[in-house]
């Protein structure tokens, strides 16, 4: 059976190239507005949810956790608001590595929400630096245009 890609973190190379005019939001994309638009909506989603997760995580609230966690795993827009036809479209305009960046991201939050049902704090933090780490290597491999901090870092020549 095949998992249906949950598209939360596609977002990222979508919304965070959007700030650069030299790397329109979806440039290498062929995406219609609305599916960007939807992307770029549930990015923002996605931020405020990591910061929900670490405050919650550093103050033991595992309700909150749990829920948002969750609520990440299963996206906040895109699986309730794309049509078919837009989930289509989004599919086959993302590259494989992508799509494997944003299985591995969700599978982590998944992971998050069950830790913190069982009230494992240790494990949360754990499953919590991953999922961050999922950010980052999302950010570096399709976003280093708005994260240049990721970019190819080149000492300068040594010169006295």
């Amino acid at each position: 059976m095949r998992k249906p890609l949950s598209l939360a973190a596609a977002s990222l190379l979508l919304a965070l190239t959007a700030a650069h005019a030299e790397h329109p939001a979806g440039a290498d994309l062929h995406l219609s507005t609305q599916v960007r638009s939807l992307l770029q909506q549930e990015m923002r989603e996605v931020a405020r949810g990591t910061q929900t997760l670490a405050i919650a995580l550093a103050s033991a609230d595992w309700k909150t956790l749990h829920d948002t966690a969750a609520m990440i795993r299963s996206s906040y827009i895109l699986n309730k608001q794309l049509s078919a036809a837009q989930k289509h479209e989004l599919e086959h305009a993302l590259p494989a590595g992508f799509k494997q960046l944003d299985a591995e991201f969700h599978a982590r939050a998944e992971k998050l929400a069950h830790a913190a049902e069982a009230r494992d704090h240790e494990l949360a933090a754990f499953h919590y630096s991953r999922l961050l780490e999922g950010c980052a290597a999302c950010h570096s491999n399709h976003a280093k245009a708005r994260f240049p901090g990721f970019a190819s870092f080149a000492p300068p020549a040594h010169g006295h």
